[in-house]
């Protein structure tokens, strides 16, 4: 079975998540967030995200305007996921092959569960993949093993069989939790220096390595 990241291993978001931030603050008067700012926030999830960017621009309001700012970002971006979002190059063929193969093809994503679901399904179509899970309120984010011990149980699959693909310092600690095989992708939102460092199974630098890998 294979379990992906999305955010910097599936689709390269990042235009999309900019423009909403900086649209979002904006219209609450904020500083603009600079793109290699915004690189470094993301990965555990929309609040993170939101709380970082607003510490980076030193917000000063109160927390009812801290939280209307969240979800006034958090309802843009989710009202059209897949704006100025795209596949990494390579990406559609590696699974395509991995579809072919008869493989279970899987996403797990610190994104809210419902953004999830909705940005895979508009970008590769409603039954591309065979199970997409977003966070939940009922089970922890990334890097707990929580996520990937529901998707392993919904399909009767030992974790000796998975392959997990993310291209963060949390995806790399969420399958180290898990004891699954992890593979690092260097082509995401994080530098190789970063992958390295959490000691992954293995690091890939094109989507059509993705393939390759064959033996757990």
């Amino acid at each position: 079975m294979y379990i992906f990241d999305i955010d910097g291993t599936l689709l390269n978001t990042i235009d999309s998540i900019n423009y909403y931030i900086n649209e979002t603050f904006k219209y609450y008067g904020l500083k603009e967030v600079p793109k290699d700012k915004v690189i470094e926030f993301v990965g555990n999830g929309p609040r993170v995200l939101v709380d970082k960017a607003l510490e980076y621009v030193k917000f000063t309001g109160n927390d009812s305007l801290h939280e209307e700012i969240y979800n006034s970002y958090n309802k843009a971006y989710d009202d059209n996921p897949s704006y100025l979002t795209k596949p990494f190059d390579g990406i559609k063929e590696s699974l395509y092959t991995i579809k072919a193969n008869g493989e279970i093809l899987t996403a797990f994503s610190n994104k809210p569960d419902s953004t999830s679901n909705r940005v895979l399904k508009e970008i590769f179509g409603k039954d591309y993949f065979d199970y997409i899970l977003g966070y939940k309120e009922d089970y922890k984010r990334k890097p707990s093993p929580e996520g990937i011990m529901i998707i392993a149980n919904h399909f009767n699959v030992p974790f000796s069989e998975i392959l997990y693909f993310g291209d963060s310092e949390v995806d790399m600690k969420c399958g180290k939790n898990s004891s699954i095989f992890t593979i690092g992708c260097s082509w995401g939102f994080r530098d190789r220096k970063i992958l390295e460092k959490e000691n992954p199974n293995i690091i890939i630098d094109s989507p059509s390595e993705i393939t390759s890998i064959k033996k757990i």
